[in-house]
């Protein structure tokens, strides 16, 4: 299947993916944080409103072929002080 994955905050280009029905949502953040060059603990994908879990399968969350995903990339804070 060809998902797309769009930045949530920022913009940027679309990434388009070809995905298996059966790969995990962590398989999918390891690709988007490869394209992006982030580490990939920082990728968050949300579908329909709802934060996906690293175990479940593409398929199982709903996502098929032509969906549209988005990325948001949590920022590791640090201390002021």
């Amino acid at each position: 299947m060809r998902l797309q994955v769009v930045s949530a905050i920022g913009g940027g280009a679309p990434i388009e993916l070809d995905m298996e029905a059966h790969d995990t949502v962590a398989k999918l953040k390891a690709r988007v944080a490869q394209e992006r060059r982030i580490p990939a603990a920082t990728v968050i994908v949300v579908f329909r409103g709802q934060q996906l879990n690293d175990a479940d399968s593409l398929k199982s969350v709903g996502l098929a072929d032509g969906d549209r995903c988005y990325l948001i990339a949590r920022t590791e804070g640090g201390s002021l002080f």
